[in-house]
């Protein structure tokens, strides 16, 4: 009996909703996804209401090429501004890419799923949490006129976060967020998890200096000001150490450092805190290489590319217990440190800094720490990736 062919999947299609020309954990996942499916032979097709800056995107993450990108219309695009009204109105491109590829990865996932022809190949990549983490912590910004009318809009039409698709298989970003489709959806992830690709490799060898850094974007979700109050409660006791704020740039960007400022001259740390706003990639690598330090407070959110990137970097993790880093990346407390609330993190991160200082904080631990960082190698990645796209070649 003859055996059956696999159809080799060649023509792969991403469905991104969000701005790959801003800095961020998103749009680097997505460009290290595109340059991964090149490196396994695949052509990419592009679908995204925002139209690219290559040079941009090129100074944040490198190179990366693309065989066709499509875009909504030129009046279409001015009301393609938020991923659940993308979706909607971005069905035409969705079905010209659709078409043209033997599979589609859609980031996230929602709505065009119900576009689809017959037998179409489709799958999501489920990146982000469930519910934004403002719409569980909605105390966590301080929005001005345009951000609350923005959620006014939202919640009259009920566009947050749409729902994936029942009937395709989602692959969740790690086992935090499979936990939350299980506990919102009633959906188990797919296998395997798709971790994002981490560069590792790419810090250089640094002394390290009396630094501690908060890295992600300059954003109220990224709950910042939590780290600035965790800072200035436990380096009373060390004087010399600094905090480096250091990220991508949003549109709330500016409005949301100058609270964070009131907060920080109202701590009387003034002379001991920095802003480094959307740093060339090897720029950070240099800073985050140069930190003891790191924390990374942002709540009931999936795992954090940056706490990976300390880990490689030879920086202490310090991390929100309530996340998928402390949970997953960190398993509980094994190549890190957690807290629950300011007052618990202030504690912990003065013991690690005395410890460091002691030498308690062994080179064994920071190697560990270093090695569970290479489980998000660019190679374990692509293992994983082939791994789903093989799934789909029957």
């Amino acid at each position: 009996m003859e055996k059956i062919k696999k159809a080799e999947i060649k023509k792969i299609g991403l469905v991104v909703m969000f701005n790959l020309s801003s800095g961020g954990g998103g749009p680097h996942v997505v460009i290290d996804l595109i340059n991964a499916l090149h490196d396994l032979g695949k052509e990419v097709y592009l679908l995204t209401p925002f139209h690219l800056n290559h040079k941009k995107i090129g100074e944040f993450y490198g190179p990366f090429t693309l065989e066709k990108t499509f875009y909504p219309g030129k009046i279409k695009k001015y009301l393609c501004r938020e991923s659940t009204t993308s979706r909607m109105l971005m069905k035409k491109e969705f079905q010209q890419m659709a078409e043209e590829v033997d599979i589609v990865i859609d980031i996230d996932g929602g709505i065009v799923h119900n576009y689809l022809s017959e037998n179409k190949k489709y799958i999501v990549w489920r990146i982000s949490c469930i519910y934004s983490e403002l719409e569980k912590f909605p105390w966590a910004m301080k929005r001005n006129w345009k951000g609350r009318l923005k959620d006014a809009i939202k919640d009259f039409f009920q566009l947050r976060r749409p729902q994936p698709s029942l009937f395709h298989n989602i692959h969740a970003v790690d086992k935090w967020t499979e936990q939350e489709m299980i506990k919102f959806w009633n959906m188990h992830s797919a296998r395997p998890l798709l971790y994002p690709e981490i560069k590792v490799n790419a810090f250089p060898k640094r002394k390290k200096k009396n630094q501690i850094v908060v890295l992600g974007r300059i954003a109220p979700n990224k709950q910042v000001d939590t780290s600035i109050k965790v800072f200035a409660q436990s380096t009373r006791k060390f004087q010399g150490y600094k905090l480096i704020i250091m990220g991508g740039e949003t549109p709330g960007t500016e409005y949301y450092i100058n609270n964070l400022n009131i907060l920080i001259k109202e701590l009387k740390i003034e002379d001991k805190v920095s802003f480094v706003k959307s740093p060339p990639s090897e720029k950070l690598k240099e800073i985050l290489a140069e930190c003891k330090v790191i924390i990374d407070s942002q709540e009931q959110v999936s795992m954090t590319m940056t706490a990976i990137e300390a880990m490689a970097a030879e920086c202490v993790v310090l991390a929100v217990k309530n996340g998928g880093t402390y949970t997953d990346i960190l398993d509980n407390g094994k190549f890190g440190f957690g807290f629950k609330d300011i007052e618990e993190g202030g504690r912990q991160l003065e013991k690690i800094l005395r410890d460091l200082e002691k030498g308690k904080i062994t080179k064994k631990f920071i190697t560990n720490a270093k090695n569970r960082s290479k489980d998000f190698s660019g190679k374990k990645f692509r293992e994983r990736l082939k791994e789903i796209i093989k799934q789909q070649e029957t």
